[in-house]
């Protein structure tokens, strides 16, 4: 009976064993799989008589690579920087390159036994199979990364030394102009360009105050001139759905709210014109799939146009008329701009006594002075990140004088107190009709303000309103959108078209490479980038 138990405690420690063995054996394969694969990054038989590595055999000849030693001597003697170089394949990016190069000097350190604080690394990692793709890092000791080659200076010998004569294949040139620069750099500091050499001089002393002088003077200026600008003896009225008067036509409106001519005034007069039955709006394209159609015109009769206003854009019409119908080809070209209208609008305006003399000069001295603010201000932050703080006193006023002479050139109205005073109720009914497109509690007589709404670019903020107002299932259709019992077309129907087939011809509804850096655990800095 002793023989059982004995027997089930072996064979427990048995199965325990194999167990143990299993995990050994699992250990080690995983341990062996880490090694493979870092073995594609670790950076193997460094040794402090040596500092040219050339892992793939083919990148640098030998007298290539006795030449960068040579180099990288000079280099130790002349500065203190011990500095290593490593070439090999390897598919990196830039990222990856530069925590590689911090590793490889720290493991030159090690190798060495030399201070950190004065080690460095380049490293190379060549694109396998591909002769002209190449990243490149470079990593130094705080030495020189806290002095004369701090972490821009070494993006700059990445991107402007080692690179480009990687993106040829050349790593000896890549090498050896890497070399070069950081020798100079640790020598003299970085590279001082025209910039740097005008921001330590005038840059830091007469500039900045002549600058600000300026940009101070220039602001009075726009003070000045937008002061001087006409103002409105009325005062501002509340917003309006009635109509001002019944007599001035929709182009001049939109002229008196937005100050000018406006193409928005066409399609208004060619509706008003609809209305009053002298022309028909019909169907060009039908609607598809994914479009709402098209429209054309039809001229029918010319008494029944009123005012020189409607005169011009009949004629504008009749110009474009194949026989007695424009269609949706000509309409475009026409919607496109006030046509003949803007000469009828100036017109009134001048003669009415609305624009004021001298507002262009004004207008085109505060865009001046914009521009100069602007100048000013681009060439002060240029001047005050390239070492001279001092220009951000300029800088700065210049700024606020491109703002300050854009804004007021913008706001600065053309008319006169009387043109201001005009444009007052006309102002109100078009906040008015703005309003009521969202409040559709409040009615609007779509028959009679449509030429408004459409002249003073209100269309899209009614489109919900004016889509039902023209569905065919509507008992009260617009009348511009309506055939006139005199024309005698059997094909007009109670609606020609929907709203959206005039709007969408009239309406319009409103591998390169990088530089990465960072700094290391151990102290230094460093930076990468790619071809």
């Amino acid at each position: 009976m002793d023989a059982l138990p004995n027997t089930r405690h072996r064979r427990i420690a048995v199965h325990r064993l194999a167990t143990v063995a299993v995990a050994l054996v699992a250990t080690v394969v995983l341990v062996g799989c880490s090694d493979d694969s870092g073995g594609n990054t670790a950076f193997q038989g460094l040794t402090s008589d040596q500092r040219v590595y050339d892992d793939t055999g083919e990148s640098l000849d030998s007298a290539q690579s006795a030449d960068i030693a040579g180099r990288l001597e000079s280099l130790k003697t002349g500065t203190g920087a011990d500095v290593i170089v490593y070439v090999r394949e390897l598919d990196a990016d830039s990222d990856d390159t530069l925590d590689l190069v911090e590793e490889l000097q720290q493991q030159w350190v090690a190798a060495a036994g030399i201070d950190q604080n004065i080690a460095g690394a380049i490293l190379i990692n060549r694109e396998p199979g591909k002769g002209d793709e190449a990243r490149a890092g470079i990593f130094l000791g705080s030495t020189f990364d806290d002095g004369n080659v701090p972490r821009d200076e070494q993006e700059a010998i990445v991107e402007d030394a080692l690179i480009p004569p990687l993106r040829d294949g050349n790593v000896a040139g890549s090498l050896t102009a890497g070399i070069d620069r950081l020798q100079s750099d640790i020598r003299n500091g970085p590279p001082v360009t025209a910039l740097d050499r005008f921001a330590a001089g005038p840059g830091s002393t007469w500039l900045p105050w002549a600058g600000l002088v300026v940009a101070l003077l220039g602001l009075l200026g726009v003070a000045v001139l937008f002061r001087g600008r006409a103002k409105p003896t009325v005062s501002e009225q509340p917003p309006s759905t009635l109509r001002p008067d019944h007599n001035t036509e929709p182009a001049f409106v939109t002229a008196l709210v937005h100050r000018s001519a406006q193409a928005s005034g066409v399609p208004a007069t060619v509706l008003a014109l609809a209305a009053q039955d002298a022309l028909m709006i019909e169907q060009d394209k039908k609607p598809g799939k994914f479009d709402k159609g098209t429209v054309r015109i039809r001229l029918l009769d010319e008494s029944r146009v009123r005012g020189e206003m409607q005169q011009a854009v009949w004629a504008m019409l009749a110009e474009r008329a194949d026989g007695a119908v424009v269609d949706s080809a000509a309409l475009k070209k026409i919607a496109g701009s006030p046509g003949s209208t803007k000469t009828l609008v100036e017109e009134r305006l001048r003669s009415s006594g609305l624009v004021a003399d001298g507002t262009g000069r004004r207008r085109a001295a505060l865009t001046a002075l914009a521009v100069l603010g602007g100048a000013l201000a681009v060439g002060g932050i240029a001047v005050a990140t390239s070492g001279a703080p001092l220009m951000w006193l300029a800088a700065g006023p210049a700024a606020m004088l491109f703002i300050a002479g854009i804004v007021t050139a913008i706001a600065y109205s053309r008319f006169s107190v009387a043109g201001r005073d005009a444009a007052r109720p006309w102002e109100a009914y078009r906040d008015g009709l703005k309003n009521a497109a969202k409040d559709h509690d409040e009615a609007v007589d779509l028959n009679s303000a449509l030429p408004d709404i459409v002249a003073l670019g209100l269309a899209p903020a009614f489109q919900k309103q004016l889509d039902a107002a023209t569905d065919p299932s509507n008992d009260t259709p617009l009348q511009a959108f309506s055939s006139p019992a005199s024309a005698g077309f059997a094909s007009g129907g109670p609606v020609v078209l929907p709203w959206a087939a005039f709007s969408g011809v009239f309406v319009s509804s409103g591998g390169a490479g990088s530089t990465v850096s960072g700094a290391g655990a151990g102290g230094g800095g460093g930076a990468a980038g790619s071809t």
